[in-house]
């Protein structure tokens, strides 16, 4: 396989590992997830956080994947980049890492909500309770 059909045939495979990266970790974190949304917010809501959270992970796994640029070391043309294997291998390893990066920060910040859908309810309970 020529170094060209090798670029064409591991950006795609590739781009497609880290949208399955992320539809995976889409579907561990689905059941808790909307078990935690559900008992703090309700069904209504707790469904709509839950399809963002699918589209969230997928998203971020895709941005990661494409925040790679194969001519990270300025003007390098496209016989350059073709030119050396290693390089493109090199290449297809940080878009896994960023794809990976990228899904690991969109977790935290999930967590993130995850702890407002905890805290919301209990305050607006707590304001009640001061009210009566």
């Amino acid at each position: 396989m020529s170094n060209e059909h090798y670029l064409i045939v591991s950006y795609f495979g590739v781009g497609l590992v880290s949208l399955c990266l992320g539809i995976v970790v889409y579907r561990v974190l689905r059941g808790p997830f909307a078990a935690i949304a559900e008992a703090a917010i309700g069904r209504l809501r707790s469904r709509v956080l839950t399809r963002a959270l699918g589209a969230f992970m997928t998203l971020a796994a895709a941005l990661g994947f494409l925040s790679v640029t194969y001519t990270e070391k300025g003007c390098v043309n496209y016989e350059q980049v073709v030119k050396k294997r290693d390089y493109l291998i090199r290449a297809n390893q940080q878009q896994l890492h960023r794809s990976g990066d990228w899904i690991v920060s969109a977790v935290f910040l999930w967590c993130v909500v995850v702890l407002i859908c905890l805290l919301v309810p209990r305050c607006a309970q707590a304001n009640r309770r001061d009210r009566v």
